[in-house]
């Protein structure tokens, strides 16, 4: 992280690996049962995080 956003300082880069971290793991969630990630109250969870981390 530090290579690739040297310009961003420590919370805005935490930020943005939640971000990317919530982002790929709804993914291999939906992509491995996404029966239960939608039903089982997961995704929804998901974009919870989302939501918080991009918050300004």
């Amino acid at each position: 992280m530090q290579e690739t956003a040297h310009w961003l300082t420590l919370d805005p880069q935490v930020h943005l690996l939640a971000a990317a971290a919530t982002v790929s793991g709804t993914q291999r969630l939906l992509a491995n049962d996404p029966g239960t990630a939608i039903e089982g109250g997961q995704v929804p969870g998901m974009c919870a995080i989302l939501d918080h981390t991009t918050r300004p």
